[in-house]
């Protein structure tokens, strides 16, 4: 703090003073704490619940959180109704488990050799941004799945920048789980932590794709994470295991003004 470098003639004056000081520096440690375990909580909330933070099986979904919308987040977290046909150990990660950086994005963009993940001393260094595909504007499946590989780009982006801006303008904002998912991703990174991992796939599963009377093209998909974790003070604060599955989710998208919206993901069958 400022009057802590600037002399004596700065000290606090009462006991008082000192008091509340201290109480608003705890809250600010506090608060930051709250932020850094947030992501990966709403994370496995999102779509029901998923892999817990330590690698291990969460709880089971209710049925109001499969209900709507605005209890969806992203393919990053399957729900945990089927997480026996979830491929990987429901065993604790080990303590020196890093996430698997891609070498080439989910749309096929090269990672630049000097690319440099992050660390616990740094975050990840030249990022590439994602470019999206051409086909990705089409309302096709092919053209689906490409703005699908683009969005796991965004996402990749998202957590290993901080910077959301793309990953917003590709989801509905009826998505207010994403849009929570989002702004904690952003607080990490203003309150000086990072974060590692995030790259992930869906892949529509073959003869799915089928426009709704509601117009959304809801869709399973195969899902798969390599997982990530919460770097804070140079530790890990939180993580959540590598999944792969096809049998856990549904992915919803609609086609309007020649592009593709993400609108949700949802245990499958629930919507």
């Amino acid at each position: 703090m400022l009057w802590e470098m600037s002399g004596a003639s700065h000290r606090v004056r009462d006991a008082g003073s000192s008091r509340h000081m201290q109480h608003a520096r705890s809250a600010r440690v506090g608060a930051r704490a709250l932020v850094v375990a947030g992501v990966a909580a709403l994370t496995l909330s999102g779509c029901g619940g998923g892999p817990a933070a330590d690698g291990s099986a969460s709880p089971q979904p209710t049925a109001s959180s499969a209900s709507s919308h605005d209890d969806a987040a992203s393919p990053s977290t399957p729900p945990a109704s089927a997480s026996a046909s979830t491929t990987g150990s429901s065993s604790p990660l080990p303590e020196d488990w890093r996430p698997q950086e891609p070498t080439v994005l989910a749309t096929g963009q090269k990672v630049p050799d000097d690319y440099e993940p992050a660390t616990l001393e740094h975050p990840a260094r030249n990022v590439p941004k994602p470019v999206m595909p051409k086909e990705a504007a089409q309302e096709t499946e092919a053209g689906a799945q490409a703005f699908l590989n683009y969005r796991a780009d965004a996402q990749w982006y998202s957590i290993q920048t901080g910077d959301t801006s793309i990953i917003r303008e590709l989801t509905s904002t009826t998505c207010d789980r994403c849009s929570a998912q989002y702004g904690r991703i952003e607080e990490i990174y203003k309150s000086g932590s990072w974060m590692a991992g995030g790259s992930e796939s869906a892949t529509i599963l073959p003869g799915t794709f089928v426009k709704r009377t509601t117009g959304e093209y809801t869709m399973p998909v195969n899902a798969k994470s390599a997982g990530f974790l919460v770097v804070d003070h140079g530790k890990t604060a939180s993580r959540q295991a590598p999944y792969e599955s096809d049998k856990i989710l549904d992915t919803s998208l609609i086609y309007s003004g020649g592009n593709w919206i993400y609108v949700t993901a949802s245990p499958r069958g629930s919507l």
